[in-house]
């Protein structure tokens, strides 16, 4: 449930100019209690990019000593003018999926603010570490555990299909595991209608490296085979420590994903059910028309879950 009226507020509203962005941000971070709308934020910046900063944050009317059990994204106060309005479209596309789908893979919203300054959205604090962290971090990981978040992933993005979205955001970084091991999908920002024009960011290499090769393209609509195409890409990346598709350009990895063919992951991951390796060369398929539905990848990784549910293998990281 939406607190605030955020439900009616998840419209995106674009200011004539960020003037008054600037103003309001900076005016809180100078008050006593550092409070946005009913929300009192942390000390520090837990998150910071080019478009958001990112903080720690509580209900004001709890003590402020309070435990800060939630996230708060406002946009980056010093962000020029001109990009102001993409800032304000990314956080309604985070903010109108993660209202639509209600599924425990996927990160909810709680409030919202994007009609006025400061436009902000609040989720949930996530207690645990990205699939990122854990693949540079760990020394190994057990196929049966890998297999399980690899699968969890796949039901997020499945739940976006079914609200009529297609996730585009496939990044090791927006895959959160818990202190259960159960993985939240986030960075929803990149989310598209089925059907609806998308313009990928050229700045974001780690996003770029995981992208069908039609996203690439001029006038690319959203659909759900370019999913397949990006979780294909994680899926390799996370069992064979390395890239499929990768560059020091954005126009060097897109070159990647229209004419290099990987190395069969079997071949590059001894430990990697066969299985697994045939279904990741079918997502890879560069024309979207030859790759699986998602609905059959998502049956195939069940499968293949369970066949390896008691296997203790590790996997060198």
């Amino acid at each position: 449930m939406l607190t605030n009226g955020a439900a009616e507020r998840c419209q995106p509203h674009f200011p004539t100019s960020a003037m008054h962005l600037r103003n309001v941000v900076n005016d809180n971070s100078d008050s006593p209690n550092n409070v946005i709308s009913v929300w009192r934020l942390g000390d520090q910046v837990i998150g910071s990019g080019r478009f958001y900063n990112i903080f720690r944050a509580a209900p004001k009317t709890l003590a402020t000593d309070s435990q800060q059990d939630y996230v708060i994204k406002v946009i980056n106060p010093d962000l020029p003018e001109e990009l102001v309005p993409t800032a304000i479209s990314r956080l309604g596309r985070e903010a109108m999926a993660t209202e639509q789908i209600c599924h425990p893979n996927v990160i909810r919203l709680l409030d919202a603010e994007l009609d006025r300054a400061p436009f902000f959205l609040v989720q949930p604090w996530i207690y645990g570490r990205s699939l990122d962290c854990l693949l540079s971090r760990a020394p190994h990981l057990s196929l049966s555990r890998l297999l399980w978040v690899l699968r969890q992933t796949a039901e997020g993005v499945r739940a976006g299909h079914e609200k009529g979205r297609a996730y585009l955001g496939m990044d090791p970084a927006h895959i959160l595991i818990g202190r259960t091991g159960r993985v939240t999908l986030v960075g929803w920002s990149h989310s598209h209608a089925i059907d609806e024009k998308v313009e990928l960011p050229k700045d974001q290499l780690q996003l770029a490296r995981y992208c069908a090769p039609e996203c690439f393209e001029e006038n690319y609509q959203a659909i759900q085979a370019s999913d397949v195409y990006s979780l294909g890409a994680m899926i390799h990346h996370a069992m064979a420590k390395e890239f499929a598709f990768d560059g020091q350009t954005f126009e060097e990895i897109a070159e990647r994903h229209r004419n290099h063919i990987p190395e069969d992951l079997v071949v590059l991951q001894c430990e990697c059910p066969g299985r697994l390796g045939s279904l990741v060369k079918q997502m890879l398929a560069k024309d979207p028309i030859r790759r699986p539905s998602f609905r059959s990848v998502l049956n195939e990784l069940i499968s293949i879950e369970i066949e390896f549910l008691s296997n203790s293998t590790l996997i060198q990281l």
